[in-house]
């Protein structure tokens, strides 16, 4: 038994090799690309930035101090410090790309201003949410509505922003919030078209 047990375990160690060595050549290859990629991009020139699309925070459209409330303060705080930076949606590019695009040199400034996007996104999602919390529907609307045009990938921004276009019998914009969902590359895509299909299914007439 232990004989014709024996070429079958000759081919298992063989297969296994095999694939072992496959595997380890396309990871060194990977690597390989990586750092060969790495080095260009830490060789690239620092290029002319003044010209990419900066996000500007419409301070004049949004209803700041118009509403007792810490938590809305709060948020309209962190929202005009942000203003007086700058701010660019450079989700989803890694260093490396932002490297060989726009120069070494540039990826601190490029760092910074990912990091105020970031900010920017969260914010912008708590505070239309808590515009909506307190009633003023028409505010939190225009805040989650500027948070879209940012592509912003906080999904709480297009759940909220649909919840209210339901409630408020806004069923074009609903419609129109969902495509621009399915054209993203939203994190969770799936998730919140899921709930936002909901919402539509769910939506009264439209309003007069």
């Amino acid at each position: 038994m232990p004989l014709l047990i024996l070429p079958f375990i000759i081919i298992l160690l063989s297969v296994f090799s095999l694939f072992r060595n496959n595997s380890q050549r396309a990871l060194k290859k990977q690597q390989d690309a990586f750092w060969e990629k790495e080095q260009r991009a830490n060789q690239t020139r620092r290029q002319d930035i003044s010209q990419l699309d900066y996000i500007r925070i419409p301070m004049d459209a949004f209803p700041f101090g118009q509403y007792t409330d810490e938590q809305l303060a709060s948020f309209e705080n962190i929202l005009k410090n942000l203003s007086s930076r700058q701010i660019l949606n450079l989700t989803g590019i890694s260093n490396t790309d932002l490297k060989l695009q726009y120069g070494a040199a540039n990826l601190p400034v490029l760092s910074e201003c990912d990091a105020n996007f970031t900010t920017l996104a969260k914010t912008v999602a708590s505070y239309g949410t808590r515009l909506a919390q307190l009633g003023h529907w028409q505010d939190a609307v225009h805040v989650l509505e500027f948070g879209i045009a940012c592509k912003t990938d906080i999904s709480k921004n297009y759940t909220q922003l649909g919840s209210l276009y339901r409630e408020h019998g806004q069923s074009e914009k609903l419609e129109k919030l969902i495509q621009t969902v399915r054209d993203s590359d939203l994190l969770l895509k799936d998730s919140v078209l899921a709930q936002l299909s909901n919402d539509a299914d769910e939506n009264p007439a439209s309003e007069s």
